[in-house]
């Protein structure tokens, strides 16, 4: 099983939870990863992506984007009445 962590200031953070059969004191081995290989992936994925999108017409992009931009407005409407509510407690 993998388990991926980050390096911060020598110290090692999962990003995940610890499976709970593994027992406390259990050494484990780190590898790092290879940039290489992952900035190849990147690379790939993005051109994959690029053409993908390429393929959607336009008024799909626009009725995509209108419907973030609706989301967004929702969410701080909502945000902005919590805030309301609470002033008035």
């Amino acid at each position: 099983m993998t388990i991926r962590a980050v390096l911060s200031n020598g110290q090692i953070h999962p990003l995940e939870p610890i499976p709970s059969e593994w027992p406390d004191g259990q050494e484990l081995l780190i590898e790092q990863p290879d940039a290489t290989d992952t900035q190849a992936q990147i690379a790939d994925w993005s051109k994959e992506l690029d053409f993908a999108t390429a393929e959607i017409p336009m008024e799909e992009h626009v009725r995509f984007q209108h419907g973030l931009d609706e989301i967004e407005r929702e969410s701080k409407e909502m945000v902005r009445r919590e805030w309301v509510q609470k002033s008035l407690h």
